[in-house]
This record gives C-alpha cells, structure tokens and sequence, in this order.
C-alpha cells in the first residue's frame, strides 16, 4: 500500500514548517527595528538564511530531546516529572542554540561588525535572547501539546478498543487461574491429606481460600504491589507442592527494594500454570522455574520439556498478559523461546510521579 504524501515526506514537511516560523521569526524582528521594506537589503537575505538554520537547530533539537525523554519518562507513569524535566532541558538547549548563534559569530567578529558597548549591539543581542527564546519555548510546547492531543485522542480510541477485550481478557484469565481443573485437582490433593496429615490439611485449605480470594479481589485491577502478587504465587505454590512435590522446583530472588514496584495481577501466576500445562513434571524430568529481576524486569523462566500429547496451545493467555501491559505502560512484554528454555519478562512499573 502506498503511503500518503505527508507520512512519505514527513521530515521534509517538518523542515519547511520550521521554516516557516524562522521566516515568520525574521519578519518580527524586522519590522520591530525598521520602518518598513524599504530598509531591506542585500545582508538580510543571509540574515534570513541564518535565522532559517537556527530556527531548524533548535526546534529539531527540542523534538529530539522530547523524544528521548519520551522513551524513558512515560507521561502516564511519570507526569510531573517528566514535564519539568522536558521544560529544563528544552530551556537549557535553546539558551545554548542562541549562544552559539547570536553571541559567539559577535564575539569571533566584534572587533570588524560589533561592538558590546555599542546599545544597538546589546539591543539586538537581548532581542533575541529574550523574545527568540520565548518564541521558540512557545513554538516547541504548542508542538508539544499537539503531540500530546493526538496521543490522548490515541489512548482514548485504544482504551475504548480494549475495553471490549478486557472482559475476554478477565474472563480467560479465571478460567486459566480458576480453572475446574485446578479446583478438581486442589480438591483431589485435599480429600487424601484429611486422612494421612490433618494439620498439613487445614494448611492446604488456608492456602487454596487465599489464591481464590486473591483471584476475585484483584482480577479487575490494573496493577498491584509486587510483594501483594509473591504472596499471592507463595500460596499458590503451596498448593502445586502438594501435588507435584520435588517435581516441581521453584527458585524466587527478589530484591527487597524492589517489592514495592507494581505488576499486573494474576500475570506471574498464568505464566507459571502455563509452564505446567505444556511441560513434563515428573521425577525424571523436574520442571524448574526461576523468578528472579534483570533491570526493569522480572523474569519467569522455566526450562522447556514439551508434553508429547499436549493440548495445543492458542496463545490466547499470553496475548492477554501483553495487550494488559501495552494497555498500562509503553514497556512491553519480552517473550523468547530457546531450545532449551522459555522466558518472559514482565516489565516492573513505578506508582505514578
């Protein structure tokens, strides 16, 4: 399919908006200092040009900085941060643009064109660090508020998108997490410990009422602490170690200070359940899955020794945990597949700044 002029030649379109405002720039200026176009000559054409590059430096720059910002401070994570943040740095750029710009050719040819103590010199000099640098600041946060328009009205179309996904994500993930298989299973597990450990038991029934109050607490929530989700996977575990015992080997390392980070809820657990579903457990070939945080991320990696008569898998479980997150964060869900492994990554989130 071909693609539209403006998305074709956006870089260009770009360029000659720029332009556009340099020139609108100039003319401020101009008639701001002489009486009309009578007093346009020959130098101001260069003049024009050099306002043209300079205008291209700093806007190209400022969009630069906003972008690079973007990919580390997300506006819905971060907020007033990443606005003061934006506002500093884009201060900071122009005032070095205009440096470079208005005050060092002066200082390289003050002693043939200008002179710092001449009142015309220091007049134009503060004309365009104060109102060059207003109207570039303008010019970039109008931008920037454009920007930011269509990503909400992005957001919006995509919220009212996923809404409709939600309740498919919502309902797969009970029947994933509370599935009657599970619940068959638990209930299997129990009947044979009320005769042989009464007291193991009664833990068992502890631990089973708390994963499925969990489940119907915090399946509508769109993030929780990472500490509330490891509790949540300790008791479901407890019940797994009760069926698969040394069949199933879980190894956590997760740092303290980070047990505060938020996840999605219920993610860590499918993955886990996912993991059983599709792998041999036994005693010749336990299944181990490590937990444990690279960077940003908190990693569940389980070692890959497929069911021969497995029920397929359609993805469906898995393509919710990413539409979740992409829902949440603009960090995505990593999913690699090794011959010998299967890792996801959940992207760990802060509280909103």
């Amino acid at each position: 399919m071909k693609k539209p002029f403006y998305l074709k030649h956006k870089k260009l379109l770009r360029y000659a908006a720029n332009t556009g405002i340099a020139f609108v720039l100039f003319w401020t200026f101009f008639f701001i200092h002489r009486t009309g176009l009578k007093d346009f000559v020959p130098t101001d054409i260069f003049r024009l040009m050099y306002t043209s590059v300079m205008v291209n430096v700093s806007l190209e720059g400022t969009r630069r900085i906003a972008k690079r910002l973007s990919k580390k401070y997300d506006w819905r994570e971060y907020g007033l941060r990443r606005f003061v943040y934006e506002w500093v740095a884009v201060q900071a750029y122009i005032l070095l643009v205009m440096i470079l710009f208005e005050v060092v050719p002066r200082l390289i040819l003050g002693h043939v064109s200008y002179s710092f103590s001449d009142a015309m010199a220091s007049r134009d000099i503060k004309a365009a660090f104060v109102f060059g640098s207003i109207i570039l600041l303008f010019v970039h946060f109008i931008r920037s508020g454009i920007y930011f328009y269509n990503q909400w009205h992005r957001y919006l179309v995509q919220s009212e998108k996923l809404k409709k996904e939600t309740i498919k994500v919502q309902f797969e993930s009970l029947k994933q997490q509370v599935n009657p298989h599970f619940l068959f299973n638990s209930l299997n597990a129990l009947s044979s410990l009320i005769y042989k450990d009464q007291d193991l038991a009664a833990k068992f029934v502890e631990q089973l009422s708390k994963v499925y109050r969990y489940v119907l607490e915090n399946k509508d929530k769109e993030l929780v602490q990472l500490h509330v989700e490891l509790d949540f996977i300790y008791s479901y575990l407890f019940l797994l170690k009760i069926r698969f015992r040394e069949n199933l080997r879980v190894n956590i390392q997760v740092p303290d200070e980070l047990l505060n980070h938020m996840v999605a809820p219920l993610t860590m657990q499918l993955l886990m359940e996912n993991a059983i579903k599709h792998n041999i457990v036994s005693r010749d070939e336990p299944l181990f899955i490590d937990v444990f945080v690279e960077g940003d991320y908190i990693i569940i990696k389980n070692n890959l020794q497929l069911r021969e008569s497995r029920e397929e898998s359609t993805g469906v479980g898995l393509k919710n945990i990413i539409n979740r997150y992409k829902f949440i964060t603009d960090k995505k869900v990593d999913v690699e597949v090794t011959d010998a492994n299967f890792i996801a990554k959940l992207p760990l989130l802060t509280n909103a700044a």
